[in-house]
């Protein structure tokens, strides 16, 4: 299994930018297009989070390879110091999977 290191790209303990989940998702698209093997991302150093970084990352995984091909083959590892790692993780998935109630939610609040 292939392995990418966050820290390592961003250059930062804190995983909370747009721009730094878009460069995620452009090394991690880049490797599974290339080699197509199962990549792990290890959020070793990587103290803070957002749900911003995690739809610029993941989300952008899930909206290109579907939900089997993410389940399957992108993997988060090493996210044990990150406060609430989990539930932004599923919050981001849950987000993606119901798209069409998020945006219904979202509709209702600009009304």
């Amino acid at each position: 299994m292939m392995r990418i290191n966050i820290f390592d790209i961003i250059n930062s303990k804190n995983a909370l930018l747009h721009d730094d989940g878009l460069s995620i998702f452009h090394k991690v698209e880049k490797l599974y297009d290339n080699y197509n093997h199962p990549i792990e991302l290890d959020f070793s150093g990587i103290n803070r989070l957002s749900t911003l970084f995690l739809n610029a990352s993941f989300g952008k995984l899930l909206a290109k390879y579907g939900t089997e091909i993410t389940r399957h083959n992108f993997h988060p590892i090493n996210y044990s110091q990150i406060t609430s790692f989990m539930d932004k993780f599923n919050d981001m998935w849950d987000n993606f999977e119901n798209k069409e109630n998020y945006q219904a939610y979202r509709e209702l609040d600009f009304a």
